[in-house]
């Protein structure tokens, strides 16, 4: 089976991300179907509602509601649901809870505090798979449910208090019995290239020849992986990603609207207020003076 290397981080622009998924069958994330993939992420992953088969590394196993794992860093790992999820006027559904980390924003605090000792190890273990039982897993899902809308501090507290949990707990047990192999047959994910790229040069110009460029597609074909991926137009994307750059820079710094306009990549001042108007409903002037009253 084919390897998909990825990263969520740069598709989520969050190193926290909680989701909680309603779909028809498991989708791998950023797909619209389930791909053999590994990302440097930590997740962590409770099926609500649906069943089916889980692959995690080389070990094999059915799952059903109630199926929760935690997944170290690039371990290689699919959740295929029945075959019945896929026909064409099914009933069936599927719902899980899925968690993203990237530990390294957090790497030097682990490695020197002696009081995340515990979470240091875990994370360690994680890459085995393991898997949480019993009155664990109930708390961790009801966890899990509170902080999908929670933000900042209390979210970062909140999946600590649930690693420390896991722990601890010895209602849990690891699903891989020995290191993995390298995959011979992987392959990068083009689109987290064309991601990084884009937030790397949102100060110049940037063309679809040159994306299209980089995902190794023409035009046409990476116009429409591009949405497929993404639900969005590649144009509405950059556009959206340059004005959330705007909006950074008004509220963290004291740059000119026409610094800014530069420094996100538009040609002129005003195509960029027209642009931040229609899509912020005030004008970059406005919008920093609204902010400033708070």
């Amino acid at each position: 089976m084919r390897l998909l290397n990825t990263e969520i981080t740069p598709l989520t622009n969050e190193f926290l991300c909680i989701e909680l998924r309603h779909q028809q069958f498991l989708q791998s994330p950023y797909y619209s179907q389930p791909v053999f993939h590994a990302h440097p992420e930590l997740e962590l992953i409770y099926i609500v509602e649906g069943y089916g088969t889980r692959i995690i590394g080389d070990t094999i196993e059915p799952f059903e509601a109630g199926d929760m794992v935690f997944i170290g860093s690039n371990l290689p790992h699919v959740w295929l649901s029945d075959e019945a999820f896929y026909k064409k006027n099914t009933r069936l559904h599927s719902k899980a809870f899925v968690t993203y980390f990237n530990s390294n924003k957090f790497r030097e605090v682990f490695e020197s505090v002696k009081e995340f000792s515990s979470i240091r190890e875990i994370i360690r273990q994680a890459g085995r798979g393991i898997k949480i039982f019993g009155e664990t897993r109930k708390i961790i899902a009801e966890k899990l449910l509170v902080l999908s809308s929670r933000t900042g501090f209390e979210k970062i507290e909140g999946l600590l208090q649930i690693m420390h949990l896991i722990s601890v707990s010895e209602e849990k047990s690891f699903i891989i019995n020995k290191e993995i192999a390298d995959n011979d047959s992987q392959y990068s994910d083009r689109l987290v290239k064309v991601i990084k790229f884009i937030k790397e040069n949102l100060h110049n110009q940037i063309s679809l020849k040159q994306v299209s460029a980089i995902a190794c597609m023409t035009e046409q074909s990476f116009c429409r992986f591009f949405r497929n991926r993404t639900r969005k137009s590649f144009s509405q994307y950059l556009s959206d990603q340059r004005i959330s750059h705007a909006c950074t820079l008004l509220i963290q710094s004291d740059k000119s609207i026409s610094e800014i306009s530069d420094l996100c990549g538009y040609k002129s001042s005003s195509h960029f207020c027209k642009v931040f108007k229609d899509q912020i409903n005030q004008s970059p002037y406005q919008y920093k003076r609204s902010l400033q009253r708070k």
